[in-house]
């Protein structure tokens, strides 16, 4: 409903303004500022939501539109038929371009691509059969009317035709449960690896996805404007796209348009503006973002809804399917069953060992788990334990030894693979995806789009599923009544029952645990303490706590780490009474163990 009511509001806009204006100047600013919109609703996928700056926008702008101008005037083929050939193009140099920068993230992407514009420029320059710095002209519209005002309607009618589809296109992939991936891999791609997404993937398809929108704003350019100029692919270009999604509003598919129609009527509003256009657009950035990061976008957005008060924090209560109730359908099936499960070996770690710079993290750790159970892993601080979770989590890559899951080796198996396989964990601060709800955050570990492409979003979603997963896993532990709460109003319990849930509603067979009860209070830890039981019931559970008498007490067997070696493997009363356990950890935060 979302893309079809913002896909209307274009095409009633567009309509309204091309067909009366095509011929006149605010007809024609318009229709120049809609090729802008469809490169830039595309960065908002890619660069506003999900995070994933690359620079190079106005490079594949360029090629698109070289493209088109090539086959057009060389080959006498129409622009509207040669736009698809470019988009084709596009995408298959994105595709094998994006293979080698997209393996960087953040800044590094950013920083792999800056030089692009500049290559453009400096091939474009010396390229005589472009037409070198000056540009090419093309000798076809995207529309060929019987008149000047029928030619240059149905190159408006067209034009908005694009980008109304480009913003269906995005609005739904936004929408979808991609689009909750999307989310999360903008925010904390350590996250999102862990809970599944396949982050190496959907980084190359965002690549993608941007440079063909921008190769087919490009192509829409050259047909409409009947020239490319080279300053199309040049350094100022892209900063220019770059405003216009930062100014309309980099997380708004809509805001983008608005920011690339303001740019543009800028552009046009005087000499002195359009030359001095830089300075022009540095000085609305600044004051739009600072009135409000999001841009117009979020201005609108502000002024259009009232502001309540920040939410209380909720406790968690015990209601029905609640802690200490637990509902046996939120963990595998598999699991549920009496016999032999428990005593079957799920994971085995063999002579694992870690070296940061020579300095032994890990030293040929050994350590077998069944199937079903709560183990305890203990040390002092630096003794390798998130180290070691890291390993098993697959986030942290041994420098020897083998890590198996139900006898297959998994070692080098990334995160997301190894979520698949049924590995869910904790970290040791909270990761929680701020700006989303509680549901969503939970959500993440449910979805079943992990495997699909960008494309199906299109489609179809199923998110409203992953969400009916991740309620239950939420009245499991007593916490539906949170569940439409941003995760930055909650309290350090809720933040860490939440991160609980999420771990639980993947329905994992190995459940890791970094320090979940870090920060809590005595009734707090108490009711953790009974998830936790409730937890070992079903699945596998490898808890990591400072909290000795914790550990003791709800743990069915303890491993204990020290220097990056095991030295303790036994039962909660052997750990209690262990002269060795007691002198390590005696200085630690967890003191000596108390007794039962």
């Amino acid at each position: 409903m979302k893309a079809l009511r913002s896909t209307g509001l274009l095409v009633v806009t567009g309509l309204a303004v091309v067909v009366p204006f095509a011929q006149q100047y605010a007809g024609t600013v318009f229709v120049l500022a809609l090729c802008y919109a469809i490169v830039t609703a595309g960065m908002a996928v890619q660069i506003g939501f999900s995070q994933q700056i690359a620079f190079s926008q106005s490079v594949f702008m360029g090629a698109g539109a070289y493209g088109v101008a090539m086959l057009n005037t060389h080959l006498s083929m129409p622009s509207l038929l040669a736009t698809p050939i470019v988009m084709a193009g596009a995408g298959l140099a994105a595709l094998l371009l994006g293979s080698v920068v997209t393996r960087a993230s953040g800044l590094a992407l950013a920083v792999a691509t800056l030089m692009l514009p500049l290559i453009a420029v400096g091939y474009l320059s010396s390229a005589g059969y472009l037409g070198g710095s000056i540009g090419t002209p093309l000798t076809g519209n995207l529309w060929e009317g019987a008149s000047t005002e029928a030619t240059a309607v149905g190159n408006g009618l067209i034009t908005v035709a694009v980008l109304a589809l480009v913003v269906f296109v995005c609005t739904r992939i936004l929408s979808s449960d991609i689009g909750l991936e999307l989310y999360v891999l903008g925010v904390d791609e350590p996250t999102a690896a862990a809970m599944g997404v396949r982050t190496s993937r959907r980084k190359l398809e965002l690549f993608v996805l941007g440079s063909v929108f921008a190769a087919l704003g490009g192509a829409v350019y050259a047909g409409t404007q009947l020239f490319v100029p080279a300053s199309l692919v040049d350094p100022t270009a892209e900063l220019t796209l770059l405003m216009m999604l930062f100014v309309g509003g980099r997380k708004s598919i809509l805001g983008a348009v608005v920011g690339a129609l303001a740019i543009q009527y800028l552009y046009g509003a005087s000499n002195w503006v359009s030359v001095n256009i830089l300075i022009v657009e540095g000085v609305l950035l600044t004051v739009v973002l600072l009135a409000d990061p999001d841009g117009l976008a979020g201005l609108v957005a502000a002024l259009a809804r009232a502001r309540p008060p920040a939410p209380a924090a909720v406790p968690l209560e015990r209601t029905n399917g609640a802690i200490g109730h637990a509902r046996l359908d939120v963990l595998p099936d598999s699991q549920r069953a009496d016999g032999a499960i428990g005593t079957l070996k799920l994971l085995e770690c063999i002579g694992v060992g870690k070296e940061y710079g020579g300095l032994a993290v890990l030293d040929d750790v050994t350590l077998t788990l069944p199937g079903r159970g709560l183990f305890g892993l203990c040390g002092p601080n630096g003794a390798g334990k998130s180290t070691l979770l890291g390993v098993i989590g697959g986030s942290v890559r041994p420098s020897r030894g083998r890590v198996l899951l139900d006898g297959t080796d998994v070692t080098r198996l990334p995160p997301q693979e190894r979520f698949q396989l049924g590995v869910s964990r904790t970290f040791q601060a909270v990761h929680l995806i701020r700006g989303r709800t509680v549901l969503d955050n939970v959500a993440v570990a449910c979805l079943s789009s992990h495997r699909s492409s960008l494309v199906r979003g299109i489609v179809r979603s199923r998110l409203a599923e992953a969400r009916a997963k991740a309620a239950e896993a939420l009245d499991y532990l007593g916490m539906g009544q949170l569940s439409g709460q941003d995760v930055s109003s909650l309290t350090l319990e809720n933040q860490r029952m939440v991160e609980l849930a999420r771990a639980i509603a993947a329905r994992p067979r190995l459940l890791l645990l970094d320090e979940p009860a870090s920060g809590l209070s005595g009734p707090q830890r108490e009711r953790l303490a009974e998830v936790l039981r409730a937890a070992g019931e079903l699945a596998c559970v490898l808890l990591v706590e400072h909290d000795l008498d914790l550990v003791a007490r709800i743990s069915q067997k303890i491993f204990v780490l020290a220097r990056g070696r095991l030295v303790f493997d036994g039962d909660p009363e052997d750990f209690r009474s262990s002269d060795v356990v007691n002198s390590l950890l005696q200085g630690g935060r967890g003191g000596r163990v108390p007794p039962p």
